[in-house]
């Protein structure tokens, strides 16, 4: 994802280098790397939960040397079914509401 080759929606896919720009989560913006870490309002719970000490996905930001963080951050992927192919995501992670 960071490479900016993923199936998020504002990446071209490996073998599409047309995308689908808008979050299929929210509809608001582009779905990038930036976007579905740190800003995606559909995400704002578990962003809230695992990621509350992560505000830059820069190249020098903590995230990239913390290991507790990147395990965060991997959890977060996990859970929110970030960059998985569609395919691989049912209408039931797409809600907008945490779980219960």
């Amino acid at each position: 994802m960071r490479a900016g080759k993923s199936y998020l929606a504002a990446h071209p896919f490996w073998s599409d280098e047309d995308p689908e720009l808008t979050c299929p989560r929210c509809g608001t913006e582009p779905q990038s790397f930036q976007h579905a870490i740190l800003t995606c309002p559909a995400r704002t719970w578990d962003r809230d939960l695992l990621l509350k000490d992560v505000s830059s996905l820069g190249q020098d930001a903590a995230l990239w040397s913390d290991p507790q963080l990147i395990q965060a951050l991997g959890e977060y992927i996990t859970s929110t079914k970030t960059g998985f192919p569609p395919d691989m995501v049912s209408d039931r992670h797409l809600a907008l509401s945490p779980p219960l």
